[in-house]
């Protein structure tokens, strides 16, 4: 069974150590649910950047991993979003590919965990694929962020989504 666990901070100064630390124990929690994969997002050093970190394996092979980046762990924020999520695999293997969380586009502009089945995921695979949108997972959920991505952008100057 998956796991979702997310932080979120708002004009509370903290560094990404404590960020990390923060939603690798969230997960850790959850650890008893059973998963085959891990991953986070977390906010990168420049406006706008997310950093996306995914293992296959245990909670602990994340953690190690991510300790091994050449990340600045002593960045602060003032405000600060972060998701984490443990994968049992539905919809495609268990890789690293695979591993939540999944995004929209290379620059991470939507970043998207989720639990469940999406039932007509083929179907907005498809709609999206002729829209231009190039799927790298096997998953249901990237679904959800391309779609996010797609509506987003095809609003963009219009105040109203209706």
């Amino acid at each position: 069974m998956c796991g979702i666990f997310a932080y979120l901070n708002f004009l509370v100064e903290k560094d990404r150590k404590f960020i990390v630390d923060t939603l690798v124990q969230g997960l850790q929690r959850q650890e008893y649910r059973g998963y085959d994969s891990a991953g986070i997002a977390i906010d990168g050093d420049a406006d706008g950047e997310v950093f996306i970190f995914k293992q296959v394996g245990k909670v602990g092979a994340l953690k190690k991993r991510i300790d091994e980046e050449k990340l600045d762990f002593t960045k602060t924020f003032i405000s600060h979003g972060g998701m984490a999520h443990t994968r049992w695999a539905t919809h495609g293997q268990p890789s690293e590919r695979n591993s939540h969380p999944q995004r929209s586009d290379p620059k991470n502009e939507f970043t998207v965990v989720h639990n469940g089945i999406i039932t007509n995921y083929k179907e907005l695979r498809l709609v999206l694929e002729k829209k231009g949108y190039v799927f790298e997972s096997d998953t249901d959920t990237e679904c959800i962020a391309k779609l996010a991505k797609y509506l987003y952008d095809s609003q963009k100057g219009n105040k109203s989504l209706t």
